[in-house]
């Protein structure tokens, strides 16, 4: 058994939000000497970043469709090994509610035997309607009271509701949730606003009564045997990480399970740098907002020759998102206009700018890549902030029609508009260090995903 303090914080009502309670909870813990490690519920970067300047740790992510139990519980369990109490974040659906699209917070609930606390939106509440929270709902968090009376009536109310305490709440100051709106796609949440959703948490709070519901519970170990899980012996492998203001977004697991099998896991700026770091056998661009930074790297013509000059080595790369639209030959940027970028992929890159979510995506590989063989599935999530138009057809590696852009490129060099945490998919994960056995090998594996 692991002893591993934890709670699960979500939102019943559609539209609500619990980013704000969460970032203020997390700052209130700090004060008292509380670190804690966050995690979203499902493998997706989240519009803003406030978790990272409160506690100093990323986000991490979990994923009910992606990832099996007990990858989800070794992930979890190496994850929070920093911290003093892990808190995932997500939406409790509401009954049956339609089709669940992608990673689910009750799963995990389940899997990591989670208490339940619930934040209700106050603004939404209907009279003599109370919405629905989970069975085993232990508390709840009130988000938009409009003062200490205001507090006291509903606590009072919704207590005798539900039978389960309130524990804390947040005012709906509208000057803060004004500055939140104003913070740039990507962006992290300033200090100062952390700091002020903290203060406004800890008037009503009741500290010991989370800690307590937090502790009280043990969980199953994990059985992390698939995580030195080998195809032969195991290559030396470095593994170049595009990082800086215009790429910033990768699944910290990833990270930590290539350099836990032994990769150099290295840095290097497209932006400000004129050379990959030596001896690099993979690259890779994350997503980011790389079109804010367009002219810049335009205009860094050594890292596009020393891109070129990789894969005429033999090596790969690959790009996610952003990263992606820096591979293709031309991206467009929030002007209109279209830089010339990297040139690797022969499409052009489109920017969305109309507000869109990220949903799942399976697809099956119609060509062989050092990241699959024909047929092999991908999961994840697509990014709405991008398109790719391809400039030769060839280079379409998805079966299914409706996919046929979101993923282009050859064995070696590949841009996808799907987000994939290789940390879910050990196969794939795998194929890093042993390519020839990817266009082998189909990618089932101890991930893949579970009935709900």
């Amino acid at each position: 058994m692991v002893y591993l303090p934890r709670i699960a914080i979500g939102t019943v009502q559609p539209g609500a939000h619990a980013q704000p309670m969460v970032w203020g909870l997390l700052e209130a813990l700090r004060r008292i000497g509380v670190l804690a490690q966050s995690f979203l519920s499902k493998a997706q970067f989240p519009r803003y970043d406030g978790a990272l300047n409160t506690t100093g740790f990323s986000p991490r992510h979990l994923d009910s469709w992606l990832m099996s139990p007990e990858v989800c519980r070794t992930l979890f369990v190496r994850g929070a090994g920093l911290a003093d109490l892990a808190v995932v974040e997500g939406q409790f659906r509401q009954g049956s509610g339609g089709p669940a699209l992608g990673g689910q917070l009750e799963p995990l609930c389940q899997w990591l035997d989670l208490p339940r606390l619930v934040v209700l939106d106050v603004a939404r509440l209907e009279d003599c309607r109370p919405p629905e929270v989970p069975r085993d709902a232990a508390g709840l968090f009130l988000d938009g009271i409009s003062d200490e009376g205001h507090f006291a009536r509903l606590a009072t109310n919704l207590e005798s509701v539900f039978g389960i305490p309130v524990l804390g709440a947040l005012d709906r100051a509208s000057g803060f949730r004004v500055a939140m709106d104003q913070v740039p796609r990507g962006e992290r949440v300033p200090p100062s606003l952390c700091r002020q959703l903290g203060e406004r948490v800890a008037r009503w709070w009741k500290p010991r009564d989370i800690l307590r519901l937090a502790t009280q519970r043990e969980m199953p170990s994990p059985d992390p045997s698939w995580l030195a899980r080998t195809c032969g012996r195991r290559r030396t492998l470095t593994v170049a990480i595009a990082y800086d203001e215009a790429f910033n977004c990768y699944f910290p697991d990833t990270l930590d399970l290539l350099e836990l099998r032994g990769a150099a896991v290295v840095s290097f700026s497209p932006l400000h740098d004129e050379h990959l770091p030596p001896q690099s056998d993979v690259v890779c661009f994350g997503c980011g907002h790389p079109e804010r930074y367009a002219a810049a790297l335009s205009e860094n013509h050594c890292m596009f020759a020393a891109l070129r000059s990789h894969l005429c080595a033999g090596r790969r790369i690959y790009g996610e998102g952003g990263g992606a639209a820096y591979l293709c030959r031309q991206m467009e940027t929030p002007a209109g206009d279209f830089r010339r970028m990297a040139g690797i992929l022969p499409a052009i890159a489109r920017l969305h700018r109309g507000p869109a979510a990220a949903e799942p995506v399976e697809v099956s590989l119609a060509s062989p890549t050092w990241l699959g063989g024909v047929g092999s599935q991908l999961r994840g999530y697509h990014n709405p902030h991008w398109t790719m138009e391809p400039l030769d057809s060839s280079w379409l590696l998805p079966a299914e029609p409706s996919c046929r852009r979101d993923l282009i490129g050859d064995h070696q060099a590949i841009g996808s508009l799907i987000h994939l945490n290789f940390a879910a998919d050990v196969d794939c994960l795998e194929h890093f260090f042993y390519p020839e056995f990817a266009a082998r090998c189909s990618m089932g594996s101890i991930a893949a995903p579970f009935p709900l």
